[in-house]
């Protein structure tokens, strides 16, 4: 059981200082992408710790070395400032990750200012540990366990010695762990149940942590989360489950206060040696790449028809004099086909294609403008090239299969093998486990939809009104597949992947 098993390694950041103003550098390692303006030797620190806190959350979650777990790409923002900019003027927002058919990527600040009382990684950290997780099928938990267990690790940190440190507070979360509004255990054990309010909903994440690593680290209780995770991975309720795992919710309730008041919160340290980094190669990025990254970076975190226009504009300025840089020109044709000029994204496809003749995205969105052209055999040669060059790339596969639906056609076994394949490599894209979804309904496999389905119905920040959850318990409810189909459709599952 994956949770069972970070708990059991559990039992068993500081933020390196940054440099002045350098330039854009890449640091290149097995799991990860690290972009940034610094110093070669700060992105080097930053690959390093991250592979150090993959290795430990791998082995401890069982999910160990997963070749079609791609890398993520890590965009180092000078700035918090910055990465709301970049998610749309959000100013609640601390850093942001991304996982769909094109690849993982996070954005992440390079500093924050001490009075926001969060780490610039704590963000990136949180998520990466669903990014982990949700690589296990070995059960289905709830909301407030998926988010504690993020909000544990999300304060990860390395030592001056380079060893993790586990179990640290977060500090951000102090207001919601005070006591004129907190969230009581049973109301924390059945808020997946419910819709939340806004104001409940860092509650559930602060006093989710809070009865975590009160379960985790008090000795008197030892057992009992891994009692209480059995229970419900076998289909008890949460609120029974906690019943019969923790006994009297009021006497837990009250220990847990009174641990919050105590300000002692136990850490757990792991040697540096138990979790060997691998190598990271650094490089300072060519003039050309340096110039484009920011708008590579905008691009990469995604565009609207109304901002993709003066996004591929932008990019046109930057990309002038580098005609010859396949990373210029791949980005040239990304932000082109976003804006809907198909002749400016073939053009710098193919560029792109002369200097590097592997480059797996000139292909896409070559392959992409040959479909919105209508050509489907071109599009399809493109993409099973992809395929063939990366097989554990989601992005081939989706075009491929969504080809079919956009042709009018019906989708071959090899898409259909294809679209399965791609939501193994990414299960947190919700569309495309949509798409699978739908397909197994078409083909009247209930029990098989309700089983892909539910991990996106039971998600964390799933509205209990929202299309999943209601098919979900119309699936539950034994309701033929005729009436469910239709129920889909109407919430546009049909739709999905056409442009």
């Amino acid at each position: 059981m994956i949770l069972k098993k970070l708990m059991l390694a559990v039992a068993a950041a500081t933020v390196m200082p940054t440099a002045a103003h350098a330039e854009w550098v890449e640091a290149s390692s097995k799991h990860f992408l690290v972009y940034g303006d610094m110093s070669q030797n700060e992105a080097k620190s930053w690959a390093e710790r991250l592979e150090r806190i993959d290795h430990f959350l791998r082995e401890a979650s069982g999910v160990g070395n997963d070749e079609s777990l791609g890398r993520v790409t890590v965009y180092v923002v000078p700035s918090m400032e910055a990465v709301q900019r970049l998610y749309g003027g959000n100013r609640n927002i601390g850093g942001f990750y991304n996982a769909d058919a094109q690849g993982f990527l996070a954005v992440t600040p390079r500093a924050i200012p001490s009075e926001y009382k969060i780490k610039p990684q704590q963000v990136l950290f949180h998520e990466y540990t669903h990014h982990i997780m949700v690589r296990s099928e070995s059960g289905l938990f709830p909301a407030w366990v998926q988010e504690a267990f993020a909000e544990f690790f999300s304060t990860i940190y390395t030592d001056t010695k380079g060893n993790l440190v586990i179990g640290a507070p977060p500090l951000d979360r102090g207001y919601s762990l005070e006591q004129q509004f907190r969230m009581t255990v049973p109301e924390l054990l059945t808020s997946s149940d419910r819709k939340m309010s806004q104001d409940e909903v860092p509650h559930m994440y602060a006093r989710g942590w809070l009865l975590l690593h009160y379960l985790m680290m008090d000795k008197d209780r030892s057992g009992q989360l891994t009692k209480y995770l059995t229970m419900v991975g076998r289909g008890t309720p949460s609120l029974e489950a906690g019943k019969q795992a923790f006994g009297d919710l009021g006497k837990l309730d009250a220990e847990l206060s009174a641990y919050y008041r105590s300000g002692k919160f136990t850490v757990a340290k792991v040697p540096a040696s138990q979790y060997p980094i691998g190598t990271v190669q650094t490089r300072a990025l060519r003039p050309c790449e340096a110039k484009i990254m920011p708008v590579r970076t905008r691009s990469a975190v995604g565009v609207s028809e109304k901002t993709a226009p003066g996004v591929a504009a932008l990019a046109r300025r930057e990309a002038a004099g580098c005609e010859n840089d396949a990373f210029v020109q791949r980005t040239l044709a990304e932000t082109e086909f976003d804006a809907k000029n198909n002749q400016g994204s073939m053009a710098a496809a193919d560029r792109a294609l002369t200097l590097d003749p592997q480059n797996i995205m000139a292909m896409l969105y070559k392959g992409r403008v040959y479909a919105r052209q209508g050509n489907w055999a071109e599009a399809r040669k493109w993409y099973v090239r992809a395929n063939k060059l990366d097989p554990n790339y989601a992005l081939p596969l989706v075009l491929y299969y969504d080809s079919f639906a956009r042709a009018g056609q019906k989708p071959s076994d090899a898409a259909m093998k294809g679209l399965l394949r791609a939501a193994m490599i990414v299960p947190q894209d919700q569309t495309i486990r949509l798409r699978v979804v739908r397909e197994l309904l078409v083909q009247n496999d209930m029990e098989g939809a309700k089983t892909v389905l539910a991990p996106l119905a039971l998600a964390p920040h799933q509205d209990p009104d929202s299309g999943p959850r209601k098919i979900y318990r119309m699936l539950q409810s034994g309701s033929d597949t005729k009436t469910v189909l239709a129920a889909a459709d109407k919430e546009k599952w049909n739709e999905i992947g056409k442009e």
